[in-house]
């Protein structure tokens, strides 16, 4: 009929809770760490295509076969919906890229 809370055993049993959440969470330092490592990895495969397409004279087939690795890659990963809307924010990257560079350009002239 009437629920009696042992306020000391809750409090015992919250503070275990919360350590045991503690651990499980990935370190903030951590998360930087492994940001970082991403970034430098995305910008040394940048560069190594950057360098292949200069190589090659053939940028479109450099473009074509990393994008068709990504979306597969992606595809197999994250689904259909995730991949499309990775693709479209990258074109909206480039899109705003653009317009910025074209202001830039009629405000030096």
């Amino acid at each position: 009929m009437f629920n009696i809370i042992e306020l000391d055993l809750y409090r015992e049993r919250r503070a275990a809770e919360r350590k045991v959440n503690r651990k499980a969470r990935p370190r903030t330092a951590d998360k930087f760490i492994r940001v970082q490592a991403f970034e430098k990895l995305t910008l040394e495969i940048d560069n190594m295509l950057e360098d292949k397409a200069r190589e090659q004279a053939m940028p479109d087939a450099v473009a074509m076969a990393a994008g068709h690795y990504a979306a597969m890659q992606l595809f197999q990963n994250h689904g259909r919906a995730q991949t499309l809307a990775f693709f479209e924010d990258c074109i909206q990257t480039a899109e705003i890229c653009d317009e910025i560079l074209a202001q830039l350009d009629d405000e030096l002239v």
